[in-house]
């Protein structure tokens, strides 16, 4: 049996034994990597093997959701992308990213925050708009500097 065939067939188990409850927040690829130990194809592969079963529902950029699309969900603070936004404005204000040196890139923010990349893309753009941080085309994101 393929193993992502294993690993849907472990989270469908955890989901039947209510550990996973319906509206419940499914553990993001991310998650599925470090937990189990496996590729990142494979993890996508086993959420793909579970949606198409109808056991879960994805929106795009809040996640993978227990049930079928019309169940009701976890209630989530806010708009994450607003809450990382608000989080990196403040460590840009508090001075932890050096002026000359770029921000992590989208995909390791997509990691240590554990959402989709179009998500940080968003929570970027929110920076860019209030001017806390500037854009360099194929070199990254910089904090902006007081004089900037």
């Amino acid at each position: 049996m393929p193993l992502y065939r294993q690993l849907a067939d472990v989270l469908r188990k955890q989901i039947d034994e209510g550990e996973l409850q319906p509206g419940a927040l499914m553990p993001s690829e991310a998650d599925l990597m470090s937990e189990f130990g496996v590729a990142r194809i494979t993890a996508r592969n086993a959420i793909r093997e579970l949606r198409a079963a109808g056991v879960i529902y994805t929106i795009r950029g809040e996640g993978s959701f227990v049930g079928p699309e019309k169940a009701p969900r976890e209630v989530r603070s806010g708009w994450v992308f607003q809450t990382i936004s608000n989080d990196l404005a403040a460590k840009v204000e508090a001075g932890d990213f050096e002026h000359d040196m770029p921000l992590p890139s989208e995909t390791q923010l997509a990691q240590q925050y554990d959402v989709a990349k179009g998500t940080v893309r968003r929570a970027l753009a929110l920076l860019r708009e209030r001017g806390i941080v500037y854009t360099v085309a194929g070199r990254g994101t910089y904090p902006r500097t007081p004089s900037q």
